[in-house]
């Protein structure tokens, strides 16, 4: 078993790299002792790991697995190194971190230089993603994401309930009026995301014991949300719009909240997701707190629609 531990750790850095070559450069070793320990593991484990060209190289379905086990292993063995160089409580070593795209770009990156400032010794590698993530495979220690779409297999930990607001610009209802019920919006021009995974066409409302949920349509979907709000801005439709998105529109008049008196209760929480382990690593664990103080409770930037928010 022990002497399996090396070889199945150099198969893994080869099929994180996607090349021999890479991965040897990354161990620091020749790429003819990656080459032969790859193929002592096939030959010890009786199966064939990657299917080899002169150009490239792809994992068997044997070699998916072993490579899924074998980040857990390296990442099990980083933690304990990580529990043994943080007796001291310091936060060091690399943290990968991938964030959803909008959210990340306005919200937390701004935020990062005061972390790092706290944790001088940690080195911080962030990915802005627009995709459905494989937090294994991707190499992610931990993925902040409002996807209602969770990696089996992980720990989802919510951190903040995403709020919404339904808003058109000026011109817009200039042009087509104002919705007073929800029912109405039928009538409307309305802006759609739609992602590869979702499409966000079922809007729904609440007011007291007053629920209903309105399939709506329009010109133009689009799957990236800070897009839809230019859209909305420039006249194009209602859009039902998560609140984080929200600069200074409203305070501008660039867009106008609409029906004011109904709760927007779509579910969307902002949840921190890594893989499950008996104990979680400082550096996470420090991030994902400072996170949390960073964004508050509420959202610092629901504060100035806490009205809109209240029960109804």
């Amino acid at each position: 078993m022990l002497e399996l531990l090396e070889p199945i750790a150099i198969f893994t850095h080869v099929a994180r790299a996607g090349s021999f070559s890479a991965a040897a450069r990354r161990l620091g070793i020749s790429k003819s002792k990656v080459s032969t320990q790859v193929a002592d593991l096939e030959h010890r484990l009786g199966v064939q790991l990657i299917q080899r060209t002169t150009r490239s190289l792809s994992l068997t379905e044997a070699g998916h697995l072993l490579y899924l086990q074998g980040e857990e292993l390296l990442r099990d063995a980083e933690q304990a190194i990580a529990s043994v160089h943080n007796l001291n409580d310091a936060t060091r070593g690399v943290l990968k971190v991938g964030i959803s795209q909008s959210f990340g770009a306005m919200h937390i990156i701004p935020a990062l230089p005061s972390f790092m400032a706290k944790h001088p010794e940690l080195e911080l590698q962030v990915s802005l993603l627009d995709h459905k993530v494989d937090v294994v495979s991707e190499g992610l220690d931990l993925l902040l994401t409002m996807s209602e779409q969770l990696p089996l297999g992980m720990v989802a930990r919510p951190l903040m309930k995403c709020q919404f607001l339904l808003v058109a610009s000026p011109d817009y209802i200039a042009k087509h009026g104002e919705p007073s019920r929800p029912e109405q919006l039928v009538d409307h021009n309305c802006l759609v995301y739609q992602g590869e995974w979702h499409e966000h066409s079922m809007w729904q409302f609440k007011k007291g014991d007053d629920y209903c949920e309105i399939g709506v349509s329009g010109n133009f979907r689009v799957d990236n949300a800070p897009a839809l709000k230019s859209a909305a801005i420039s006249g194009l439709g209602v859009v039902y719009l998560a609140s984080y998105l929200m600069e200074d529109e409203i305070a501008k008049g660039t867009l106008v909240p609409l029906l004011k008196d109904w709760q927007l209760t779509h579910h969307l929480p902002l949840q921190a997701v890594y893989p499950r382990r008996k104990h979680l690593a400082p550096k996470v664990s420090a991030f994902i707190e400072f996170i949390k103080d960073h964004i508050g409770n509420p959202p610092y930037w629901d504060i100035p629609y806490a009205e809109l928010f209240s029960e109804r």
